[in-house]
């Protein structure tokens, strides 16, 4: 069990799984009773937004059943957006930069955010699903 390890997912983990488009998504997906999960509601805007009815009661019936499953709805502090912001990231990117930081993330997991690899010495780390299977014996 790896309850102490806070993770969060980007949207394309997420779609990646439910549609079974790459298999390590598809394990992550299984496995996330595993984790302290948290996403924010960005993260929820941006699935709804991108997939099937269908596959939408697929992520709902995903994510109930799970006690370590949260979204946040609270907005990360502007100022903490801003000094994302200020490292050249896109306002998007720096409002997940920012969630991550503001909500104790130890892991991002995405497959597509490798703008956030740039950033130095932040307290969560960005990684891809592939990595993460393999760190975690998934």
């Amino acid at each position: 069990m790896n309850s102490q390890t806070k993770i969060s997912l980007d949207t394309n983990i997420f779609i990646f799984g439910i549609r079974n488009i790459d298999p390590y998504t598809v394990a992550i997906l299984k496995n996330l009773y595993k984790f302290n999960t948290a996403i924010s509601a960005q993260i929820e805007k941006e699935i709804r937004n991108n997939i099937s009815l269908y596959e939408l009661n697929e992520f709902y019936q995903l994510i109930y059943p799970l006690a370590n499953f949260e979204i946040i709805y609270d907005q990360p502090d502007p100022a903490i957006v801003k000094q994302y912001q200020n490292m050249e990231l896109k306002k998007g990117d720096a409002i997940i930069a920012a969630f991550c930081y503001s909500a104790g993330i130890s892991i991002f997991l995405s497959e597509n955010r490798h703008f956030l690899q740039k950033l130095q010495k932040q307290p969560f780390e960005i990684i891809d699903s592939k990595s993460f299977c393999l760190r975690f014996g998934l």
